[in-house]
């Protein structure tokens, strides 16, 4: 016999039902919970920018170290910036002069790859103008000079052209007098007239097959510098959806590169060398910085990165203007390295000391017990860093002796310089990995993606449902490939996934946002925004 659910019953189970509503905080904060039903917040760690090594500026010899103060005083930005940047300018000057040899089987080229990451307001584009006028000027002056000599190319070309074509006619047409032969002759006459073509530097924005063939026109060498990322885009196939990163790959030691295409004559140059000194904002390094192919080929382990530590909300207007003789020092220490291409050196190898091959070696070891430990989730970086250091510190030694350069030994001086600019580098390559979250497990990178996906919806919205995040998030497939993500997200306390029984039918999985994550997201907005005013 059924027993009869009477008024008293029905109001006895209406207070059971709000006791358990009542106790819940209670029971989930002894669970670990918070009064939300959230984990503890705890956000995901983020290097600071702030706790990285500064620029050992008194490492770089008197002319590039003044005028890297006074760069830096008069556009009140960070010393970092000015002082990596004028390292790119002396590998632009110096690629294909020397050669360092640190030991019998071994040299590298001077030439760098720069990354410089800064944010928009940080005077990236002041700082290398300024930097690069030299360059610049020196360019404008030979090019005045050789501009009688490309004139008579360029005619000597256009007479020997009409020439073939006016051949080939006569013989199609059988004239008396005119055979294959002359045709041939006027053609080989054509080939071997010498190519002048203006001097060319720096370039910008370039495609690869223009950038080959500046450096063909260039004795295979030349650089890029610029204060945009859209360098990394045209790498990543911008213009044909196909990454083409060879020329880059293999201009960094002086490989030889070849080009075939259907249709379109082959590129091919033996030594190329090619300096890249890039300043972009976070956002363009990161998006470079996870793209597969550039880490699985090896493209980003050729970088030195530098991250600034910003100065904006600290900057004085009035600020000292860079002293007349400061600038022309630099100046004639850009054209004095671009003139030695002019010079007739026996030897281009820089040797060094018996103290700066003791320095070289104890240094090679100390990298190469830490591949596998320290260094393990940047080994690939960490395997050129050695040789990195080797280029800088041949570098500084140029800058030291200009044309003596070949015939004297690098000192165990300039080694300990270069090796502390070195550790400088590691220090920022490291947090740049970890910042890109290339050093994370996972799970832990499917987390901030799907929190990026969460930052998409409706902001009125503080729930969204697993099918809906699925659907934003465009990476997984299914439901079970986002759970490890998800997972982190509720241990870290950004989230916290409960079932909606409202509704007949079976229940949604619900994902509600954090209010102390939205919180934290706003006040970083609002300081962003104080800092760009």
């Amino acid at each position: 016999m059924e027993k009869e659910f009477t008024e008293f019953d029905q109001q006895r189970f209406v207070d059971i039902i709000r006791e358990c509503e009542r106790r819940i905080p209670e029971e989930e904060s002894d669970l670990g919970l918070d009064k939300n039903g959230f984990v503890p917040f705890v956000t995901f760690v983020t290097p600071g920018i702030n706790q990285l090594l500064t620029f050992p500026i008194e490492a770089f010899p008197a002319v590039i170290r003044d005028y890297s103060i006074a760069v830096a005083e008069s556009l009140q930005v960070s010393i970092d910036m000015v002082a990596v940047a004028i390292l790119g300018i002396m590998a632009l000057c110096l690629q294909g002069e020397f050669y360092v040899q640190p030991k019998e089987d071994w040299k590298e080229p001077l030439n760098l790859y720069i990354l410089v990451i800064a944010r928009p307001s940080e005077r990236k584009s002041p700082t290398m103008k300024e930097i690069t006028d030299p360059v610049y000027k020196y360019v404008d002056e030979v090019n005045k000079e050789k501009q009688p000599e490309i004139a008579e190319y360029l005619i000597k070309k256009d007479i020997l052209s009409k020439k073939v074509d006016s051949l080939k006619k006569a013989v199609v047409g059988n004239k008396k007098n005119t055979s294959v032969k002359d045709v041939i002759e006027a053609q080989k006459d054509l080939d071997e007239l010498e190519e002048v073509t203006p001097l060319r530097i720096i370039v910008d924005d370039v495609t690869t097959e223009a950038l080959v063939k500046i450096m063909e026109e260039n004795n295979e060498r030349i650089s890029i510098v610029t204060a945009e990322g859209g360098i990394f885009g045209m790498m990543a196939g911008r213009y044909n959806n196909q990454p083409n990163i060879d020329i880059f790959l293999k201009s960094y030691s002086g490989e030889p590169y070849s080009s075939d295409r259907i249709g379109r004559k082959g590129e091919s140059i033996n030594n190329p060398l090619l300096t890249l000194l890039i300043m972009t904002q976070p956002v363009v390094a990161s998006d470079a910085m996870q793209n597969k192919e550039f880490r699985e080929r090896g493209l980003l382990a050729r970088f030195l990165y530098s991250l600034p530590s910003s100065i904006v909300g600290k900057r004085r207007y009035n600020s000292k203007p860079i002293n007349p003789n400061i600038r022309k020092a630099y100046k004639d220490l850009v054209n004095n390295l671009l003139s030695l291409r002019d010079w007739k050196f026996e030897t281009r190898t820089i040797r060094f000391s018996k103290e700066a091959n003791i320095l070289s070696e104890s240094f090679a070891n100390e990298i190469e017990s830490k591949l596998l430990d320290d260094y393990e989730e940047i080994e690939d970086w960490a395997g050129k860093f050695h040789g990195q250091t080797m280029r800088i510190a041949a570098i500084l030694h140029c800058v030291k002796h200009l044309a003596s350069t070949p015939t004297t030994e690098l000192t165990g001086q300039t080694m300990n310089e270069a090796i502390s600019i070195g550790k400088y580098f590691l220090d920022h390559a490291i947090a740049a990995f970890q910042i890109a979250g290339l050093t994370e497990a996972q799970e832990i990178k499917d987390a901030k993606y799907i929190l990026r996906c969460c930052d998409k919806r409706d902001k009125c919205d503080k729930t969204i449902t697993k099918r809906d995040l699925l659907r934003l998030c465009r990476r997984f497939k299914t439901a079970d490939e986002m759970k490890p993500g998800l997972d982190e997200l509720v241990n870290h306390g950004y989230i916290r996934i409960y079932k909606d029984n409202s509704n007949s039918g079976r229940p949604s999985d619900i994902i509600e946002i954090n209010p102390e994550y939205e919180l934290q997201k706003v006040q970083k907005e609002g300081e962003d925004n104080v800092q760009l005013l």
